[in-house]
């Protein structure tokens, strides 16, 4: 198995560690900045994969455990060995233009070549991205690359029972070296890449709006919890007999999320507190108590369970029919729910139109985020 072909097998699991890391990285940049800037997202991406194929390059290809077994663990831990190897190994010849091809094809040469451009992109990340300076990023470097012998040394942290790979403490030094070359031409390519300042800039700029997307993160947060919820008091209606209906227990736990939260933080469901996000009055100051128990009442009692009152209305339709018209009026219920969301999408996401419940409470939504000095 060569570079190229391990590198290809990190790109093809790197989609599983993106989807993963999603949610937390936009709950993350929404609770900071109140955006998600995408040239932010494309490098963090990058360094997750590049981090992702450097784990792989140092683990694979994987043996056989039966192999394994048959091995005895080393360790190399004599500083420069390998430069010694190659003083001992090279015919160097001036004037024989072979002679620099046979260096590059040589072993011990194009692993000291392969460890330094392993941890290069490592040390341009810290310095451009992290801002780090020369020691954090020597220190970084060195942890990383000591990471990965002891993940060799250990069989993979003792899934193999034998180390399948050498512990070579040049390695180390080789690859602390690859992290401190790439921060010395970090600034070559950082003129081309907007600053860590110019992005937290433009991210704090774009937070500072309420767009579609940010609102509709929120929602999915806020029912996200509401889920919590539902099954929390489900459980608690199963062990006491209760008798609770679905519809009863998914109301109280709208209520709570919705209603009452928004009640004691002045305006902000659990997600609108992630995503920087408040009620307001239209004139931007504080939305009185009561603006906020009446804008999410009607929210909570009216628009967010509308499908299911949708529901009951087709289904009455379908009983006083005796059943005779089920697959139009199924039809029927589907086509109404397409065409309403996509009234909505147009109306208020579209158009930016506000809702109904914003215009009756004379209330909207804006964000908390402030430009830093």
């Amino acid at each position: 198995m060569n570079y190229i072909s391990i590198i290809y097998m990190a790109c093809l699991a790197f989609p599983i560690l993106a989807f993963l890391i999603t949610l937390p990285y936009i709950i993350f940049n929404y609770n900071k900045y109140g955006s998600v800037l995408f040239i932010r997202t494309l490098l963090i991406y990058l360094f997750v994969l590049y981090l992702l194929s450097a784990y792989f390059l140092i683990i694979m290809p994987l043996p056989k455990i039966e192999y394994v077994k048959t091995l005895t663990t080393e360790v190399q831990l004599s500083p420069f060995l390998i430069l010694k190897n190659m003083i001992r190994t090279v015919n160097f010849n001036i004037k024989d233009i072979s002679t620099y091809i046979n260096i590059i094809k040589n072993p011990f040469v194009y692993q000291s070549i392969y460890n330094l451009l392993l941890t290069v992109p490592f040390g341009m990340f810290l310095r451009y991205y992290f801002k780090c300076n020369f020691t954090k990023t020597l220190i970084y470097t060195f942890l990383l690359s000591l990471f990965f012998e002891i993940t060799q040394l250990t069989g993979i942290y003792f899934i193999y029972p034998n180390a399948y790979r050498l512990f070579d403490v040049d390695d180390i030094i080789i690859n602390t070296l690859g992290g401190v070359f790439g921060y010395i031409i970090t600034p070559i390519f950082s003129k081309i890449l907007p600053t860590k300042d110019e992005l937290d800039l433009n991210s704090y700029k774009k937070g500072m709006k309420v767009s579609s997307t940010k609102r509709l993160i929120t929602f999915i947060i806020d029912l996200t919890f509401v889920s919590i919820l539902f099954a929390i008091i489900y459980m608690f209606n199963y062990l006491y007999d209760s008798n609770l209906n679905y519809y009863t227990m998914f109301l109280i736990s709208v209520i709570s999320i919705f209603v009452l939260i928004p009640l004691f933080t002045k305006g902000s469901t659990i997600g609108a507190k992630i995503t920087n996000l408040k009620i307001v009055k239209n004139d931007d100051s504080d939305a009185k108590w009561y603006s906020i128990l009446f804008r999410n009442s009607i929210l909570s009692l009216i628009y967010i369970p509308f499908y299911y009152y949708l529901y009951l209305i087709f289904e009455f339709a379908n009983k006083i029919s005796n059943n005779n018209y089920s697959l139009l009026i199924l039809i029927g219920y589907i086509s109404s729910v397409i065409l309403i969301n996509i009234f909505i999408y147009i109306r208020n996401f579209i158009l930016h139109k506000r809702f109904l419940y914003e215009l009756i409470t004379k209330t909207k939504i804006v964000s908390t985020i402030k430009l830093p000095e």
